[in-house]
């Protein structure tokens, strides 16, 4: 007997060490997360993130107690500290919000406030403890705002920030995408551009306020391109129009069946070219399906490609849907065909998010909803990772970034379908209840993914009261290709650097509060806890204790 033990000993540390192998050979690794609760920040929110050039991760979410909008800032992705400063001026505050940082080291964050419908934008220079205004904001009725920061201009060498938004009310009469630029890092915008002119066919399908909005804008860092994706529904022969009278009118939540992309090289006045990315309206199909719930938003990787992730619901009255993206090459003007990154099943997927790092190494955030025996299906973050994306078929590796559960309910009802009748579309937009629109991801200065995104109370058994959660990757496969399996998240300085950009395009800030409650490390982490059971049983042989059982 004395023979066997060594045998047996290294028997386990073999199967110990074999399934650790998959962990470090990279790209095999299945991504690994440390996942925090943000003290004191509200649930039910539409927080954002950023990685800035030192490595610092930033995000903006919603204070639980008054509401306003609060900065967290992270150097390891484990602890969060909520900024001494906040934005000023907030009289009454939304959930919608962005964040991005420059290559200065300046933190640009934005929220929309309800008192006229605007923007309260400003940015610091001091991790956040002093914050100045930013001017130039549209006065009123700019809804859905989203930040992202491209290359140095050539006049005044400080990068250049983009602010998209699109006219909320006013959108019955004229509705439009638009486009504000800063030439000063963020500290004055110009005057606001629109991404599409009468005559184009994107154009005719934002009409009627026929769109729920943007769903995202990014810029190609080597060359300044900008890229902007909407959702939109789409009639016979005048587009959004034609859709509110075949279909109900509908407004704020609009349930879009195409993605526009449209492309400018510096927003200058009639410069956007628009290109239709995903069409699943009438126009393409006998059969209609919803690709926007509610936004289908867009990333930019290091090479210059385009992704755009949506939901491809079961038709226009189920909204179960796979999770799904089509990528471009740089222009954006050929698209692939859609690639499945979660199929349809279970309660289905939606809030697709993706980020871009090296070519075809992207990363995707989204819902996934699992039915129970008993009460309403129960949704959970997920993220999936695909080295190969630009293939005909890719491979992911995915994981549950917590098991907290976010929402209850059927993606309809997560998407504001409670309306009825004539005014069904105004009841969705304006007063049904509905999960949040937007959630953050961005990448770190080596690969790994950040994502930060709300539960709420009412979510079901396993919810804790609701609040921010963010998920900072450990290990596992890295979005760059040079550090294959390997992401160390709060790296510092140019090492293995992305330029600050807007979280939409492969790179940003992301920050939290002090004091998150650490939630149960997911992915390849947890494999560690394999080996040192194995160190265990081998001990207990030597010591001729009871074997150690699963």
């Amino acid at each position: 007997m004395r023979r066997t033990r060594p045998a047996l000993i290294l028997a386990v540390l073999g199967v110990a060490a074999a399934m650790l192998a998959p962990a470090a050979s990279g790209a095999t690794a299945k991504p690994g997360f440390f996942t925090v609760k943000l003290d004191k920040a509200a649930g039910g929110t539409e927080p954002r993130a950023s990685v800035d050039p030192a490595g610092k991760r930033w995000v903006v979410t919603n204070s639980k107690s008054g509401g306003d909008a609060v900065v967290y800032g992270s150097t390891n992705g484990k602890t969060w500290t909520q900024t001494t400063g906040t934005l000023g001026n907030q009289l009454s505050a939304t959930i919608d919000t962005d964040i991005v940082t420059t290559r200065t080291g300046r933190i640009i964050a934005s929220e929309l406030d309800f008192t006229g419908i605007r923007f309260i934008t400003g940015f610091s220079d001091d991790g956040g403890k002093t914050w100045t205004a930013s001017t130039g904001m549209p006065p009123a009725d700019s809804d859905r705002q989203w930040l992202a920061v491209g290359p140095d201009d050539a006049t005044t060498h400080l990068p250049r920030v983009y602010l998209l938004w699109h006219n909320l009310l006013s959108g019955t009469g004229n509705h439009n995408m638009w486009v504000q630029t800063s030439t000063d890092n963020g500290a004055t915008f110009g005057a606001p551009v629109p991404t599409t002119l009468p005559g184009d066919e994107a154009y005719g399908d934002l009409q009627c306020a026929d769109s729920g909005g943007p769903s995202g804008i990014a810029v190609d860092q080597k060359t300044g391109r900008i890229y902007v994706a909407f959702g939109t529904r789409s009639g016979p022969a005048v587009g959004g129009c034609t859709a509110s009278v075949v279909g109900p009118f509908e407004i704020n939540v609009v349930s879009a069946t195409r993605v526009w992309v449209a492309s400018s090289p510096d927003n200058a006045a009639g410069s956007w070219k628009q290109s239709l990315a995903v069409d699943r309206s009438t126009q393409h199909q006998e059969k209609e399906q919803i690709v926007g719930m509610e936004l289908s938003p867009l990333a930019v990787d290091l090479a210059g490609n385009v992704i755009v992730a949506f939901p491809e619901s079961k038709s226009v009255d189920d909204f179960t849907a796979a999770a799904k993206y089509v990528w471009s090459p740089p222009g954006a003007t050929s698209w692939s065909k859609p690639r499945t990154i979660a199929p349809l099943k279970d309660a289905g997927n939606i809030l697709i998010h993706p980020v871009g790092g090296d070519a075809g190494r992207w990363g995707f955030a989204y819902m996934h909803g699992l039915k129970r025996a008993e009460g309403k299906p129960q949704w959970y973050s997920e993220y999936a990772v695909t080295t190969d994306g630009m293939s005909s078929d890719p491979h992911f590796q995915t994981v549950q970034l917590s098991n907290v559960p976010t929402y209850a309910g059927t993606a309809a009802v997560l998407m504001a379908q409670c309306g009825s009748g004539p005014a069904k579309g105004v009841e969705n937009g304006f007063n049904c209840s509905r999960s949040a629109d937007v959630y953050g991801i961005a990448m770190d200065l080596k690969g790994g993914a950040v994502v930060v995104w709300p539960g709420v109370s009412s979510a079901g058994d396993g919810s804790d009261g609701g609040g921010t959660y963010v998920a900072s990757q450990l290990s596992g496969v890295s979005l760059l290709k040079k550090y294959g399996g390997s992401t160390v998240p709060g790296s510092s300085g140019s090492s293995g650097g992305v330029p600050g950009s807007g979280s939409g395009s492969g790179s940003g800030s992301s920050g939290s509060g002090s004091g998150g409650s650490g939630l149960p490390t997911t992915g390849a982490p947890a494999l560690l806890g394999l080996l040192a059971l194995g160190l265990l049983a081998s001990a207990a042989v030597l010591r001729r204790r009871t074997r150690a059982t699963r």
